[in-house]
């Protein structure tokens, strides 16, 4: 049986929901879990969440852990309203349509 592969949104939002449950502050393999393997986990923590900056880096005697910064509180707050976010998609695409109507 295969499961139906889940949306970036659905993947942002359970990352950002980790963290939440852990306390505020997820380890490195309470993320990796969600996500699968390491490749994937740099790819969305370092190449997305911490790149933007919704995300940050805490070290504590050897180990790492993550949690959201006033920007990631935000966007998990858009998140969890999919009203909004999909607004900002709808609105993204229009602009979009625009400049290659133009």
């Amino acid at each position: 049986m295969s499961f139906p592969r889940r949306t970036p949104t659905t993947i942002a939002l359970e990352l950002l929901d980790c963290i939440n449950e852990k306390g505020g502050r997820a380890s490195k393999w309470d993320l990796i879990k969600i996500v699968g393997n390491e490749a994937q986990f740099q790819q969305w923590i370092n190449e997305f969440l911490y790149k933007e900056k919704l995300i940050e880096e805490i070290l504590e005697s050897n180990h790492c852990f993550y949690k959201k910064t006033e920007s990631g509180e935000l966007f998990h707050k858009l998140l969890r309203n999919g009203k909004v976010v999909r607004a900002l998609l709808r609105v993204r695409e229009k602009d979009c349509a625009e400049r290659i109507g133009k």
